[in-house]
Formats: structure tokens, sequence, C-alpha cells
């Protein structure tokens, strides 16, 4: 009997050794991705495939239909960077004057949205999360679930939004696309609830249900499908279903992702003063608002009177002097 449950015990910790975990050094390097998207009339019987431990999914019949690349920046280091200072990753995509800018915070081993911004011939358009968008949290395991909502407004005013989602890495496994088979892959089940009023027009509301496989051996997801429903007052609910896959490569870089240094911050939320430990490295420090305006900043790296300043969010940036900076949210209870 001792046997036979020492075999089993083997086995057990052999699975959950094996099992992916994913780590910000894996998921958010900079850089140019490349995806091939579906034609979407071909996805008439599209499903996502089983959940749980040591699962197979085949998607290779898929085609592409178009090509597109989307480029990670740090931030600061892009021109694009002023729109919400308190961002230190930024994705762009887009063609000639038409872009799409992805604004992301990334702290205390969590990457969440805090703005985006779309230009055209007509001009840009600022969107502000007011209260920001948790994406992922690092390391990313199998069985990792975590819930999160938020509020946005846009710029110029017109566009309000509020939404929720539960994300879930509910399966691991081996993929397969039409570029190749990819073991040791988890994959993230993401529902999203969301209402959009924009002024002059019928109230919104979309459930989207969004899969994404991801592996620590390449950058960004290697296959992302999605089923919305978005209902629009007065009208029938009109539904959705995309495809996406890439095979981008991993490199890593000499200068990974350390932007974790061994700083404190505290009390945090607070309702007077925000006070720095460890901070003798730290050159400067400034703070913004949740709409990336600057309202404070200082030589002294001990201590932030945040009294004076509304409740909210706010966004603390520490500039090292080695020329390094690392940003962190803050909040005004």
């Amino acid at each position: 009997m001792k046997k036979i449950y020492f075999t089993f015990l083997i086995v057990t910790m052999a699975k959950l050794m094996a099992q992916p975990v994913i780590s910000a050094d894996h998921a958010i390097q900079p850089g140019t991705t490349t995806y091939q998207h579906a034609d979407p009339t071909t996805l008439g019987s599209l499903a996502p495939g089983p959940s749980g431990a040591n699962v197979s999914w085949d998607f290779s019949q898929y085609s592409s239909a178009a090509t597109i690349s989307q480029t990670m920046y740090n931030c600061p280091g892009n021109a694009n960077c002023s729109d919400f200072p308190g961002a230190n990753k930024m994705t762009g995509a887009g063609s000639g004057s038409s872009y799409t800018y992805d604004y992301m915070l990334y702290s205390n081993n969590e990457l969440s949205t805090i703005g985006n911004k779309s230009t055209n011939p007509s001009g840009a358009t600022l969107y502000t999360f007011d209260d920001p968008k948790l994406e992922l949290k690092f390391p990313v395991t199998y069985l990792q679930s975590f819930t999160d909502s938020w509020t946005a407004h846009s710029t110029p005013a017109g566009t309000s939004e509020t939404g929720n989602h539960t994300v879930t890495v509910d399966a691991y496994g081996t993929l397969k696309t039409p570029l190749g088979t990819f073991p040791n892959t988890l994959r993230m089940k993401r529902v999203m609830n969301i209402s959009t009023n924009v002024t002059g027009s019928p109230f919104t509301s979309s459930v989207i249900e969004m899969y994404t496989w991801i592996s620590s051996g390449y950058s960004g997801a290697l296959l992302t499908i999605a089923f919305a429903d978005t209902t629009v007052t007065g009208y029938p609910t009109v539904h959705n279903r995309s495809l996406s896959y890439g095979n981008n490569n991993l490199v890593l870089s000499a200068d990974d992702i350390k932007v974790d240094r061994k700083i404190n911050i505290y009390p945090n939320p607070s309702s007077d003063f925000i006070t720095i430990k460890n901070n003798e490295l730290i050159d400067k420090v400034e703070l913004s608002n949740a709409e990336g305006r600057k309202i404070y900043e200082s030589d002294t790296a001990d201590k932030v009177d945040i009294s004076g300043f509304p409740l909210g969010v706010y966004y603390l940036k520490m500039s090292f002097k080695d020329g390094k900076t690392q940003i962190r949210k803050v909040i005004k209870k």
C-alpha cells in the first residue's frame, strides 16, 4: 500500500512541477509582435475546447485573412508616452494617421491598463481609466483567478464606460495552430461585462468571453479567440466571433524588467502622507493624477504629502540616480 501511495505521490508531484508558469519577463517585453487574423465568416463552429490539466487544442484549420502588428514600448522612451505619464508600458498598432495606443502600469507584479489613445485624420481621442483595469497578475499559473472592475471616460467628453471581468487560468496543455504545435501552454479565460454611454446615442452593453493561450517561450499570445454579444437599446443583440494567432519568439535582453526595486511605500491607501522607505537611490519623485497630469514634484524622496488632493487614484513616479524609473499606484482615501 505504501508503495502504491508513494508512486501516486511521485506522479502527482511530476504533474505539478510540469505546469507552465509565465513571469513578467516573458509577458511584457518591449518589441513588435505580429498576428494573423482569421476571416470571421469562417468561425461559425468555433469553440474554445476543453479546460483542465494536460489537455490538447487544435485550431490549425483556421487560415489567415489579415496580418496586424503591434509594438510594445517602455515608457518613457516614446513621444506618445507623454499622454499618460503614469504609464511605464505602452502598445501601439495601426498605420498612417490611424493608430491605437494602450497605456499600462506594471507595478507590484501586476499589469493594469490606465488609458488609451486613438488617432485618425480628424484628431485624437484619449480614454482615461479612472479606476485602472487589472489585466495580469504575475506569475501567471494554472488555476489562478481574480476579478476586477473599472470606470473610464473620454477626452473630448462624450463617452463613459463601466466594466468588470473575471479572469481564470482554466487550462494548460498542447496547442496546435496553423503556425505549429506548442506544448506547455497556459490558457486564460476572461469574461467581461461592459456598459457604454455615448452622448446622444442609445445605451450599449456587451458581454465578451475571451480565451488567450500563452507560453513562456513566446512574446504575446499564441492564440486568442473571443465571443462578443453586444446589445444597443432598441436593437437586436449582435453576435461576433474572432480568432488571431502568432508565433513571436521571445528574446530576453540584458535589461529585463528590473522595475521591482526594494522600495517600500506606506501606508497605501493613505489620507495624508505617503512614506518611501529605502529611498537613498531616488533622485526625484513626481505625482500624477488619473488623467496623467503632474500635480507634485520634489527632490525630497522620503515623504509625499497628499492631504490636499481629492480622493482617488494617483501615480507616484520615482527617478533613480542610475537613470531608471519606477511607477507605483497610490490611493488617497
